[in-house]
């Protein structure tokens, strides 16, 4: 049963659903401060644009803050983990002259903020990456993905682990190529937990492997178009080797200003939970986005945590 004073140890939510593999050389270059601006490689079929000012404009908004990540605690566990993001300067509806877009896909994997707990209280999650993808040709269930947007992920295993074990070959500067990557590291990469520890609308997105990431698998309850997706966070669970590594929300620039005209600046989204938890570990079953209006800036982050054991699953709301 799920409770509310367990006290967990860093130990117990550590190996509640992480695992380690073999390590293999890295393929992508990556930055190691917390704050680490990049120049992802650029698809030359893209055509118009300029990379060096999209560049440019990426690593303005990467030195504007600091993306500090907190934890707070309630009754011996997490009751939320957040991570701020600076004021972003909207130009119209989904629109923003802030940070770059299109007009094809590519990733900006730009701040890595450890998770500081208010009280010391070990959570499941580690540290916070946030990323900005510029999107611009539709992909995805139903060509959804379409719209620039944020992704948070937040991670159970150290950074150097992520970087240094869940690595592949990528060919495109996003995802892994199977055919270039050693076939035992793809197979790890396209490995599933068993059905219980997922949520069970829950359905692998299987050319979404994606170097020092993993895997990820949407929720098909939800019906994706290009205004759903727009308006509701992708909320998305991570796996690698068959184990749950990271919790994740993509949010567009939309959902921030929705958030800015909601009344209380606060929109709020369920993380649908597993059937089960290999051991006990305190889990998230909602995600929000606050608006702060005296700063400008958004915070992002998961809440609600309970004591998953043998967790109800959650129900999406309509």
């Amino acid at each position: 049963m799920i409770g509310s004073r367990l006290r967990l140890s860093w130990l117990s939510g550590f190996l509640a659903l992480a695992l380690f593999c073999t390590p293999l050389a890295l393929t992508t270059t990556r930055a190691h401060d917390d704050v680490a601006p990049a120049t992802p490689p650029v698809d030359a079929a893209c055509g118009q644009g300029d990379p060096t000012t999209w560049s440019a404009q990426m690593n303005a908004y990467a030195n504007a803050g600091t993306y500090p990540a907190v934890q707070t605690d309630a009754n011996g566990i997490p009751s939320s983990v957040t991570v701020t993001i600076p004021p972003i300067d909207f130009t119209g509806d989904g629109t923003s002259a802030t940070l770059p877009i299109g007009p094809c896909q590519t990733i900006y994997r730009f701040a890595y903020s450890t998770i500081v707990t208010t009280s010391g209280e070990p959570g499941p999650f580690l540290y916070v990456e946030v990323d900005w993808n510029t999107e611009g040709l539709s992909r995805g269930p139903n060509g959804s993905f379409i719209s620039p947007h944020f992704d948070f992920h937040y991670y159970m295993l150290p950074r150097e682990v992520v970087e240094s074990e869940l690595t592949c070959v990528s060919t495109n500067g996003r995802t892994c190529d199977p055919f270039a990557t050693d076939y035992t590291q793809t197979q790890l990469f396209q490995e599933l937990p068993d059905a219980t520890f997922v949520p069970p609308s829950y359905r692998p997105d299987i050319d979404s492997a994606i170097p020092t990431m993993g895997l990820h698998l949407l929720d098909m309850n939800i019906v994706y178009s290009v205004e759903n997706v727009n308006h509701y966070p992708t909320l998305i669970y991570g796996t690698f080797a068959g184990k749950v590594m990271f919790a994740e929300s993509s949010v567009t620039l939309y959902t921030l200003q929705d958030a800015i005209a909601a009344p209380d600046h606060r929109i709020t989204f369920p993380y649908l939970q597993p059937t089960s938890f290999v051991s006990p570990i305190a889990w998230p079953t909602s995600f929000f986005i606050e608006y702060v209006p005296e700063t400008g800036e958004f915070i992002a982050g998961f809440d609600s945590f309970t004591i998953g054991t043998d967790a109800p699953v959650a129900t999406p709301a309509s």
